[in-house]
């Protein structure tokens, strides 16, 4: 994806009977640029199957490969939120900056305080001592994205 071009991002929240009503199984991200259908990275983590999407394997493994706890199983997981979802939900988007991280957690190691060769630290090549928000605020003062065309169903 060209990000200094226009693109569309598709996501899809399937289910395990592909009806909108059965369990939530999997969230997958497409995007599509210049008619173009462009599919999800992968992940690219040793010990973790190549996934390309958001499905309960894939968080088990996440948390195991970084020794996370599973706050998402114990949470009750892709059905919990796809409960959820059946309840009501607001799109909700934005763009901001970090004042407890420095969005270190997206783009660089993190935590800082882990060795970047533990899985899950090494989240990009942005450096440690970026993102910091009265930079960012002065240096990008005049950041913008425009979001457009939103449609659901």
């Amino acid at each position: 994806v060209d990000t200094t071009k226009k693109f569309t991002v598709v996501t899809q929240f399937l289910t395990s009977d592909n009806t909108t009503t059965g369990t939530l199984s999997e969230i997958r991200r497409l995007y599509v640029q210049n008619g173009q259908v462009i599919q999800n990275s992968k992940v690219n983590i040793p010990g973790m199957t190549a996934y390309d999407s958001i499905t309960e394997d894939f968080c088990t493994d996440q948390k195991t490969t970084f020794g996370d706890t599973n706050n998402f199983e114990t949470k009750g997981g892709l059905a919990a939120m796809g409960k959820a979802m059946g309840t009501g939900m607001v799109l909700v988007m934005s763009i901001w900056d970090d004042h407890a991280a420095n969005m270190l957690w997206l783009d660089s190691a993190y935590p800082t305080t882990s060795p970047a060769t533990n899985p899950g630290v090494m989240r990009g090549t942005c450096p440690t001592n970026s993102g910091v928000p009265a930079t960012i605020e002065t240096t990008e003062a005049n950041a913008s994205v425009t979001f457009s065309n939103i449609k659901s169903g």
